[in-house]
């Protein structure tokens, strides 16, 4: 069975956000991907498109990749994560700052899996308790098993219950989480 490797929202932002974890988890990722690439297994990185209101044209790349990450892979839009768009197979239209969220589709991220054959997916990133969460539920609920290495997260520390809560919480939906 082939497995794909999802690298969820390793950019500028997030990686800032998650303080000293960042410099950890761009490691861990990478050694994700040197084993994926290595071994012929597709990767794919989702990018947030607009994560949080940012100036017109995101003068600081803020939404850009982190220039550390080893990025040997497809590149997909999913988003906006400010209108709760956070998982990597969701692609939900750009919506004015004082509309709700009012959902979106399926994103390219989809297709992309199911062409490449993959029957299991693993998914890293940041934030363990936000975006990858969200994908990998998403992932299950497409019929792939997935696992999760923690190693290769970082937590954003959302979860009103904290981080073993969030991990509870992927154990019960089905999914691999390897700590």
């Amino acid at each position: 069975m082939i497995d794909a490797l999802i690298v969820v929202d390793m950019q500028n932002l997030f990686v800032d956000v998650v303080g000293a974890e960042g410099p950890r988890v761009i490691a861990a990722v990478n050694r994700q991907v040197a084993l994926a690439v290595e071994s012929g297994r597709p990767v794919f990185y989702t990018r947030d498109f607009a994560p949080i209101d940012l100036p017109d044209g995101d003068p600081e790349n803020r939404t850009g990749l982190h220039p550390d990450l080893d990025v040997r892979g497809t590149v997909v839009e999913k988003g906006p994560g400010k209108r709760g768009g956070f998982s990597g197979f969701v692609l939900g239209p750009v919506l004015e700052p004082q509309q709700a969220y009012g959902g979106g589709s399926l994103g390219p991220l989809v297709g992309l899996v199911r062409a490449s054959g993959a029957g299991s997916v693993t998914v890293v990133g940041i934030a363990t308790d936000v975006c990858v969460a969200a994908t990998a539920r998403d992932a299950v609920r497409l019929g792939y098993k997935v696992t999760v290495p923690v190693e290769a997260t970082a937590f954003g520390h959302a979860h009103p219950e904290g981080d073993r809560a969030a991990l509870a919480e992927l154990r019960d939906a089905g999914i691999l989480v390897v700590e």
